[in-house]
């Protein structure tokens, strides 16, 4: 497992083996990142994150937040992949 010095890890993320974490990435409370998954500089993975095997998030990318369609209010929305 690799995680830069400047990532902010919640403690109760769920990590999986070989994780990679870039600098200044965000990963919530709860996230379950799978093994072997790699996460670019400045991403922010959600609390309600649940991500498989060896996926790959690119930089700046934000997965996991209040959903835009507007039909969700009041819903707890969940992403898997």
């Amino acid at each position: 497992m690799s995680i830069h010095a400047t990532a902010i890890v919640d403690p109760s993320a769920h990590l999986g083996e070989g994780v990679s974490i870039g600098p200044y990435s965000v990963i919530g409370s709860g996230a379950v990142i799978g093994d072997g998954t790699q996460i670019g500089s400045h991403a922010v993975i959600h609390s309600r994150v649940t991500m498989g095997l060896n996926a790959r998030v690119h930089s700046f990318a934000v997965i996991g937040d209040i959903p835009q369609d507007l039909g969700f209010k009041d819903v707890e929305s969940r992403v898997i992949i």
